[in-house]
């Protein structure tokens, strides 16, 4: 009889965890579901495009429908309940049995939970906040753009930074850079401070060269028109704000038992197998289980993750199977406008230790916008 298992969220990690399990095992011996409330896969990496109107939402989404080619049934769906302890999963229209569980919902991006986004403030960690910091940004002439986290953790560590080098090449374009500003503002008392002294000391070079300021240690409280209020008392001027939003985990996550209070709700995880510590059969990948490993959030490390739990799933199903090793590290490319700019990242350290993580960055070239691009362009021909 073939197993059934249930693939829960269309991110990297879901499309990746199933399209290779359905790959290694047959009709027979696996039955694949992928339930994701939305529809639809985005390439969340060029969100940031989106906003400076280089992508159009179609070019970097697309239906998880097309996963039905390979032989993954597709359920467009909310996932209301997850209960463990009896191999099953409630949504809107019903229940889903499984013999295998992959928690890959991701990390809700609060946008409403903003303070004050009213005022001239956007996102481009959402496609909708992304089209609304390009309408934002068509109107601005000159002033001062701040970019500003609220709080941790977000999805991509260095997407704060990337905003911030695209909102100034926009300014030299327009001519106008003499006139305006662009500061990150940012909890972190120095930029990139949880990867090590060589990512500080490498971004510090870069906003220096491209005359971007740095605002360390400051918590936002609060967007107000035209100023920022920070939780020491602080009014800070700005005349747009790109804002990361609070990060959640997913509801159904966090109201189950594989939710863990002391990590904010977010799913707990054995670190070297991914596979939940109450249940043999529940594994998760990406965004969910981020504060379990105590790393940031990024559709690289899920994609990792969902390579090796396939490997497990296949290999108890299938009786031996030597396939993907657990990899720990994690791969950004970054577009800075003028140039582009790539970090390597070995998390091994971070995730059994707690170490910083060993990084290298390479960077100065525009080379590197090209690298960006073909990456976006093979990841959704390959999966899709």
């Amino acid at each position: 009889m073939a197993r059934k298992i249930l693939i829960l969220g269309g991110g990297p990690g879901g499309v990746v965890a199933a399209s290779n399990i359905v790959k290694r095992l047959g009709r027979g011996e696996a039955e694949v579901t992928l339930i994701d409330r939305t529809g639809f896969h985005v390439f969340q990496p060029s969100q940031l495009w989106v906003m400076a109107g280089i992508r159009e939402p179609d070019d970097i989404r697309r239906p998880l429908r097309l996963l039905e080619r390979k032989g993954i049934k597709v359920v467009v769906d909310e996932v209301k309940a997850i209960k463990p302890e009896e191999h099953s999963v409630v949504t809107s229209s019903g229940r889903f049995d499984y013999d295998y569980l992959v928690v890959a919902l991701g990390s809700i991006p609060e946008v409403s939970k903003i303070p004050g986004y009213e005022y001239n403030v956007c996102t481009p960690w959402t496609i909708e906040g992304a089209l609304r910091c390009r309408k934002l940004l068509g109107s601005f002439r000159r002033g001062s753009i701040v970019v500003a986290p609220l709080s941790w953790p977000y999805k991509c560590p260095p997407a704060p930074f990337e905003a911030a080098f695209m909102a100034k090449y926009l300014l030299e374009q327009r001519g106008v850079a003499g006139e305006s500003e662009v500061k990150v503002l940012h909890f972190w008392r120095e930029p990139m401070e949880p990867f090590g002294p060589k990512m500080v000391s490498a971004f510090k070079r870069f906003l220096e060269l491209y005359g971007i300021s740095f605002m360390g240690g400051v918590e936002v409280e609060a967007f107000e028109e035209r100023h920022v209020v920070t939780r020491g008392g602080e009014r800070i001027k700005y005349d747009l704000a790109i804002a990361v939003p609070p990060h959640n985990p997913p509801e159904p996550v966090a109201a189950s038992e594989l939710g863990d209070p002391s990590i904010g709700g977010y799913m707990r995880v054995d670190k070297r197998t991914l596979r939940s510590p109450k249940y043999d059969n529940v594994y998760g990948v990406g965004d969910v289980i981020a504060p379990s490993l105590g790393i940031g959030m990024a559709g690289v490390f899920a994609h990792f993750q969902a390579e090796h739990v396939a490997s497990r799933i296949v290999d108890e199903i299938a009786g031996a199977y030597m396939g993907e090793h657990y990899n720990m590290s994690g791969v950004c490319v970054m577009d800075l406008g003028y140039v582009g700019a790539a970090v390597y990242c070995d998390f091994t350290r971070r995730i059994l230790a707690g170490d910083y993580p060993d990084c290298v960055i390479l960077g100065g070239m525009r080379a590197f916008r090209a690298v960006k691009y073909a990456f976006e362009k093979y990841w959704l021909e390959k999966w899709f």
